[in-house]
């Protein structure tokens, strides 16, 4: 996946702007609220660990299960992702946070909403936008490519006129849905453009 593969998105997004089935403008309306949440100072703990699992499998169809064999590797892992960068994400034990959730798209939506600027979340339609043949949803390392693959197209000669169209279209889309505004990363917009191309 690189810029050229999302910047379709763009047009999409202006030709279909108002969202009204409501799992989708749910999706858009609750973001701002928990990032909020996630990103809020304060030290890590299970109970913040607890919170922030339960808060982000909002967004997934499925019950979370949250693994206390897991659960203190699972908090140091948001403590060291809560202060990541885009150099140094990959020390994060990310694959903690998916044991104890059991799921690596689990993992990804929280520790986006704890580092929107470096963790994009991953799930089956993303997969299924970047068509890899060795696609395993249940895999960290892949989670880490797409990670990678995602800071890389921020690196782009022509990423920062992407993104200010991008916001453009995308505050367009909330006004249009009855959402009041709001701004979201680089990271939230390369993986939002490749959700409005997936299949």
């Amino acid at each position: 996946m690189n810029l050229a593969d999302i910047q379709p998105a763009i047009p999409m997004i202006v030709a279909h702007a108002a969202v009204t089935e409501l799992r989708r403008r749910t999706y858009l309306a609750t973001y701002p609220g928990m990032l909020a949440i996630g990103t809020a100072p304060g030290a890590t703990s299970a109970l913040r660990f607890h919170q922030l699992a339960t808060m982000v499998y909002g967004w997934m169809p499925r019950v979370v299960r949250i693994d206390p064999a897991y659960t203190a590797g699972g908090v140091v892992a948001v403590g060291a992702a809560s202060v990541a960068t885009s150099a140094t994400f990959i020390t994060v034990p990310i694959q903690e946070v998916a044991n104890c959730l059991h799921s690596v798209v689990g993992a990804s939506k929280l520790l986006h909403f704890v580092n929107p600027s470096v963790f994009p979340i991953w799930d089956s339609n993303i997969e299924a936008f970047r068509e890899l043949p060795d696609s395993n949803m249940n895999s960290v390392a892949q989670y880490i490519r797409y990670v990678r693959e995602v800071n890389s197209i921020r690196a782009e000669r022509d990423f920062q006129a992407f993104y200010a169209e991008f916001c453009k279209a995308y505050t367009n889309r909330l006004l249009a849905s009855g959402i009041a505004a709001y701004t979201i990363s680089e990271v939230r917009a390369i993986e939002s453009a490749a959700f409005e191309l997936s299949p």
